[in-house]
């Protein structure tokens, strides 16, 4: 079995899918792609900018026998027009739909992704429903990358729910799936990346209790995710 988990940025393969990568690695070949790892112009972010955030993914994944893979492009808010101008101006603009701006980015991320998914057997994508502009950036442009070609085989897809977003079901069309997650592993891994819990959660026991009620731990830890329901 060969796999291979989309990440929109370091954090997301380990927070939304932390339980499950031991059980993966032990099934066959796990490979991590994080699409928006680099740097932009005119970072002053101290303690939580870009290099930051991939040492602390890179601790993170050492964790596991996987594959690693950072392809470089810079995140949401580290992205400028031709006129200097930021094309998302702050936290909440991120949930909104992508910049028009962006529209060549998914075309180029959809021919990076292309060599990189065409052998594998599984494919995990970020849902993407409500949550951030770069996670529907990396779904679309996946799914632009799986469009049939001659002797195309394609991987089953799916999509998981990223933490600590709270998504809607996606509509029509889907099937819900849950599958025992390892909670232990899932937040040892998941606290690794201190700049970020220290950001959005304050410190690491109400990450712990977040992604506890998340999963259904300490009862039943589970990890949920959706498929296209076959027609």
């Amino acid at each position: 079995m060969r796999r291979l988990v989309l990440a929109p940025h370091p954090d997301d393969a380990v927070w939304s899918c932390g339980g499950m990568l031991r059980q993966w690695c032990r099934e066959g070949d796990l490979t991590v792609v994080t699409v928006f790892d680099g740097d932009g112009p005119d970072v002053h972010r101290p303690g939580s900018g870009p290099a930051v955030r991939r040492a602390e993914d890179a601790a993170a994944l050492a964790r596991w026998p996987l594959r690693v893979l950072g392809l470089g492009l810079p995140e949401a808010t580290l992205r400028y027009d031709g006129a200097g101008r930021a094309l998302y101006a702050g936290p909440l603009a991120l949930r909104r739909a992508p910049h028009p701006a962006d529209a060549e980015l998914t075309t180029r991320l959809a021919e990076l992704l292309r060599p990189l998914i065409a052998y594998q057997d599984e494919l995990l994508l970020p849902l993407a429903v409500r949550t951030h502009a770069d996670h529907l950036l990396v779904r679309e442009a996946a799914e632009l990358a799986l469009a049939p070609g001659p002797g195309a085989v394609r991987p089953r897809v799916r999509y998981y729910r990223e933490f600590p977003y709270a998504p809607p079901p996606p509509a029509g069309g889907y099937r819900e799936h849950a599958e025992p997650a390892d909670f232990t592993d899932w937040l040892r891994g998941s606290l690794v990346y201190e700049s970020q819990v220290r950001g959005m959660f304050g410190d690491a026991p109400p990450f712990a209790r977040a992604l506890a009620r998340r999963t259904g731990a300490p009862r039943r830890c589970v990890w949920t995710y959706w498929v296209q329901a076959v027609t």
